[in-house]
């Protein structure tokens, strides 16, 4: 089993249908058994991946809704106790191929709960250290190849502790100065909270070692050494004389991108290949009518609506998606 959080804490860079559509790629390409997570309040992923009358029952009934989605693997940990709750309400993305953890709206009130379980594990204390990496408990209980985390835009509490249980992370980015501002944050970020971690894993293997070993705490993050690299989304352009041209900024901001990545480099994978797994196209019209048809953009025929141009279009965009997952598959070690 390998996990993989798609992760940036800045928003609007195609990050959740990236998700979906490798998710997608590995399941029917690899002909692996994969769940998708989706651990951001907002349940982007569970709405795109699921059929209307799917998600329209998981979230109709408020009181309901929390025993159908993530929040019930987490119940004992919203009652303050440490315990995952394995026995998972999952659902089967007909479209995409692969099996769904909805999220819920609900996920940022745990925001505090793991808030407060990260001071315990820096307190030393074995409770907090097994709360904090509550990611790590799940994906190891299910039976599935590749667990697909996808997170929200934030370096809250939530996300930290879903990276911090994952064994990789990839950073879907676009070309723009706030993403490169967000590279050097995630990078002072996950050096920050590794150190941390490590050094409080070590009092707790000193003062309680039977809680360490029970506990299954590993003495270092897998995520130290698990980053994968990123994608960087296009940018539209501008037709000038009938021929397309890169927009500036774009562009030099696109170029600084390799270069501010290696902040990242030291937490890299030791299967990567290339940090820079490649470019995700602008599918303009392709995305949501994906969405309105919940099926990934390698699915969509013309039955779905794809017609005249759009036809030629799509084998393009499926082209670029297949060289994307091709690459990603080898920075994580997966034969073709």
């Amino acid at each position: 089993m390998q996990s993989l959080a798609f992760f940036n804490n800045k928003g609007g860079v195609g990050k959740t249908t990236l998700a979906c559509n490798m998710a997608s790629y590995f399941a029917r390409e690899h002909d692996l058994n994969v769940l998708v997570v989706d651990c951001d309040p907002q349940c982007n992923a569970s709405q795109l991946l699921l059929a209307e009358e799917m998600w329209e029952d998981l979230y109709a009934n408020r009181r309901d809704s929390s025993n159908k989605t993530l929040l019930k693997a987490l119940r004992h940990i919203r009652a303050g106790d440490s315990q995952v709750d394995t026995d998972l309400p999952l659902y089967k993305s007909e479209r995409f191929g692969c099996d769904v953890l909805a999220g819920h709206p609900g996920l940022s009130i745990l925001e505090d709960r793991f808030s407060s379980s990260w001071g315990e594990l820096l307190q030393g204390t074995p409770g907090g250290a097994r709360r904090t990496l509550w990611a790590g408990t799940l994906a190891s209980s299910v039976r599935y190849d590749l667990v697909i985390f996808d997170l929200g835009p934030s370096l809250g509490a939530l996300n930290r502790s879903v990276l911090l249980g994952s064994e990789f992370f990839m950073t879907p980015m676009s070309a723009d100065l706030f993403s490169l501002y967000a590279l050097d944050n995630i990078g002072t970020w996950i050096k920050s909270w590794v150190r941390d971690y490590e050094r409080s894993a070590k009092t707790i293997r000193e003062e309680h070692d039977d809680d360490f070993v029970e506990g299954g705490l590993p003495e270092t993050l897998p995520v130290a050494s698990g980053y994968l690299g990123y994608t960087v989304q296009q940018y539209v352009t501008k037709n000038t004389g009938g021929q397309l041209r890169a927009v500036n900024a774009y562009d030099r901001y696109r170029r600084q991108i390799p270069e501010r990545a290696q902040v990242l480099a030291e937490y890299q994978a030791p299967s990567v290949v290339d940090l820079n797994i490649g470019l995700v196209p602008n599918m303009f019209s392709m995305v949501p009518l994906a969405q309105a048809q919940h099926a990934p953009i390698s699915d969509l025929t013309p039955a779905d609506g794809v017609r005249g141009a759009q036809v030629s279009q799509h084998k393009r965009y499926v082209a670029r998606l297949r060289e994307i997952g091709q690459r990603l598959a080898e920075n994580l070690g997966i034969g073709g």
